[in-house]
């Protein structure tokens, strides 16, 4: 079970990790989808920097230092918080394209836009998964028990204990 779960925290961090690659190369085409939201953002809140490139830079960033995280197994639970958190503006700017776009380009920004909810939701659900699971259910109780210990007296012969 310990295997299945590294490969596939593995399998979920890949496509991130090539996605911050990508978005590292060339900021431009996120920054450009992301502009809109940003803008907004940052009308509101002063201390938010106006530039989407940047923001996409960031993106990228953390998108491949989590990923790595994530993959190498150090720190999983602050990889996949880091990772959702990264994911959250991404998927804002893909509904918003969604909702203001032709019907032509409505299927393919759907797409994409499950394809980000689902690795969210992967996301979350390997952020919160217990710690260490029992590999057997009914193994629960066995692996809890402490080792039965001996008493003093028995341990040190030579001692003189009180009653």
């Amino acid at each position: 079970m310990r295997l299945l779960r590294t490969q596939a925290r593995r399998m979920l961090a890949a496509p991130l990790v090539l996605e911050g690659l990508e978005t590292l190369r060339d900021p431009s085409a996120r920054a450009d989808a992301l502009a809109p939201t940003v803008r907004r953002l940052a009308g509101r809140n002063a201390w938010l920097p106006d530039d989407p490139e940047l923001l996409a830079r960031v993106q990228g960033a953390a998108g491949v230092a989590g990923g790595a995280l994530l993959a190498t197994g150090r720190a999983p639970r602050v990889a996949c918080a880091l990772l959702a958190a990264q994911s959250v503006p991404t998927l804002v700017a893909h509904l918003r394209e969604f909702r203001d776009g032709t019907p032509e380009t409505r299927g393919a920004l759907r797409r994409t836009a499950v394809r980000d909810l689902s690795l969210l939701g992967a996301l979350v659900l390997a952020a919160t998964e217990p710690r260490h699971r029992p590999s057997v259910p009914g193994d629960r109780g066995a692996s809890t028990r402490l080792p039965r210990r001996t008493p003093a007296r028995t341990a040190l012969p030579g001692i003189r204990f009180r009653r």
